[in-house]
C-alpha cells in the first residue's frame, strides 16, 4: 500500500517539535527499533515534555499502547489519530510518519510566512494611529494654548488641518472598529451548528468567499488525493469523510457529492456542482480519470490551491501598504504644516 499523508495540528506537549518526534521516530523504526524502544527513547530525550507528562506517557508506552493512543497523549490532533490507526491496520506506518512531519514542517513554514506578510502592514497600522492619538493630546493642544496666549488667529488652511488632525483618529477606531465586527460575525458564522447555512453564510462574503473556497479546495482535494493513492475506493472515501468530526466542511461536501453520484454523475461533474469547492478542480479530476490518476491529481492541485491562499494574502497586503504609506506621508504634511504656518503667522504679526 502507498503512503497515507496526514493533515496534523500542533501538539500541546511536544510544541514545535511534533514534526521532529515524528521524523525521528520514522527513522528508529526504520533502523530496526521496535515501536516500543523507539517511543521510549525519543520519550526521555525531549525536555520540552514535562516530567508528570513524561512518566504517565511511560507507563502508556510500557503498557503496550499502540502508537495512536501515544500520539493522542501527545496532543497530536483528530486527524492524525484516525489516519495513522488506519495505517496501523494496513501497514506502511513508517513511510506515513516521515511525510506527515515533512507535511507538518512545510505547513508551519507557510504559517510563519503568511504572518510574516500580515505584519509589516499591521505594524504601519499601529504606528498611524499611536501618531494620531499622541498628536491630538500633545502637539495640538499645546499650540492652541499658544494661539490663545497670543491672541492670533488661525488662518483658514491652519483651521482645516488641525481639523482634520483632530478627527483622523475618530475615522481610524472607526475603521478598526468595523473590520473587528466583521471578525466578529465572521467567527459567529464559523461556530453555527447548521453547516449548510454557515457555508452559504460565508460563500456571500466577497472577501471571504475567496479565502473558504481555497481552503476547504485544499483540504478536500489533499485528503481525498492521498486516500485514493492507497488504495481506497471512492464510494468508501466519501463514508470516511462524511462519518469523520475533524472538519464539518469535508463531510457537507462529501454528502452533496455522494447525492450526485447517486444520479449516475461522474466524480468531476460532482466537484463541478459543488459551490465550496473551486470550479477549476473539476478539471483536475477529469484528467485524472482520463489518464487513471485522480489520486495525484488531486494532491496536485492541493498544492496548487495553498499557493493560491497565500498569493491572495499577499496581493492584499501589497494593495493595502501604498494607502496607508499614502495616509502616512499626508499626516506628516499636515503635521508639519500646522507646526510651521502658525510660526510664520507669529513672525508676521510680531513685525
Amino acid at each position: 500500500m502507498k503512503n497515507i499523508n496526514i493533515t496534523i495540528g500542533p501538539s500541546s506537549k511536544l510544541g514545535k517539535y511534533d514534526a521532529h518526534f515524528l521524523i525521528k521516530l520514522a527513522g528508529l523504526l526504520r533502523n530496526g527499533f521496535t515501536m516500543q524502544q523507539a517511543l521510549t527513547f525519543l520519550t526521555e530525550q525531549y525536555e520540552v515534555i514535562k516530567e508528570p507528562d513524561r512518566r504517565k506517557l511511560l507507563e502508556l508506552i510500557d503498557s503496550g499502547a499502540s502508537l495512536s493512543a501515544v500520539l493522542k497523549y501527545l496532543g497530536f490532533s483528530k486527524s492524525i489519530i484516525m489516519q495513522v490507526s488506519f495505517a496501523e491496520i494496513h501497514g506502511e506506518i513508517i513511510s506515513n510518519l516521515e511525510q506527515s512531519g515533512e507535511y507538518l514542517n512545510t505547513r508551519r513554514q507557510t504559517t510563519q510566512q503568511l504572518a510574516k506578510t500580515l505584519q509589516y502592514p499591521l505594524v504601519l497600522v499601529a504606528v498611524f494611529i499611536i501618531m494620531l492619538v499622541l498628536l491630538n493630546y500633545t502637539v495640538i493642544p499645546q499650540f492652541n494654548e499658544l494661539y490663545s496666549a497670543m491672541q492670533a488667529d488661525k488662518t483658514i488652511l491652519v483651521s482645516m488641518l488641525t481639523l482634520i488632525l483632530n478627527y483622523l483618529p475618530y475615522a481610524a477606531f472607526s475603521i478598526l472598529g468595523t473590520a473587528v465586527l466583521i471578525l466578529f460575525v465572521i467567527l459567529l458564522i464559523l461556530n453555527l451548528k447548521n453547516t449548510k447555512l454557515a457555508a452559504k453564510l460565508l460563500l456571500g462574503i466577497p472577501v471571504v468567499k475567496t479565502y473558504f473556497k481555497y481552503y476547504v479546495t485544499y483540504r478536500f482535494s489533499r485528503e481525498f488525493g492521498y486516500f485514493l493513492n492507497n488504495g481506497l475506493e471512492v464510494k468508501e472515501i466519501i463514508l470516511l469523510f462524511k462519518t469523520q468530526t475533524i472538519n464539518r466542511y469535508l463531510s457537507l461536501a462529501a454528502e452533496t457529492i455522494e447525492e450526485q453520484l447517486l444520479f449516475g454523475t461522474s466524480l468531476g461533474e460532482a466537484i463541478e456542482e459543488l459551490d465550496m469547492l473551486d470550479k477549476r478542480l473539476a478539471v483536475f479530476v477529469n484528467h485524472g480519470e482520463y489518464n487513471s490518476n485522480v489520486g495525484q491529481e488531486l494532491i496536485i492541485y492541493s498544492e496548487y490551491s495553498l499557493e493560491n491562499i497565500i498569493i491572495k494574502v499577499e496581493s492584499l497586503t501589497k494593495k493595502i501598504q501604498p494607502v496607508i504609506f499614502l495616509i502616512l506621508g499626508l499626516l506628516i504634511v499636515c503635521l508639519y504644516l500646522v507646526i510651521v504656518l502658525p510660526i510664520f503667522n507669529m513672525l508676521s504679526s510680531i513685525k
